[in-house]
């Protein structure tokens, strides 16, 4: 049976554990790179707390053969 309807954008759900309260967090809001980790900063509903959830991103070894990707900032 075909899949009914299609989605234009992606679907994000992550769920996290507020560190004071212990208290499990759902975000549709995706990490953004930053500085080589990925990071994505939250607020706990049930008790306020302001943290940020890190994704460590496994070291690459690409492009082993061609061109290397350009650098996102410029700092000249």
């Amino acid at each position: 049976m075909p899949q009914k309807g299609e989605h234009t954008w992606d679907l994000i759900i992550h769920y996290h554990r507020c560190p004071e309260c212990g208290f499990i967090i759902e975000s549709r809001s995706d990490y953004i790179y930053s500085s080589g980790e990925s990071i994505k900063d939250l607020e706990c509903d049930r008790c306020h707390h302001s943290f940020q959830a890190k994704k460590e991103i496994p070291p690459s070894f690409a492009p082993l053969m061609g061109d290397p990707q350009p650098v996102e900032m410029d700092w000249k």
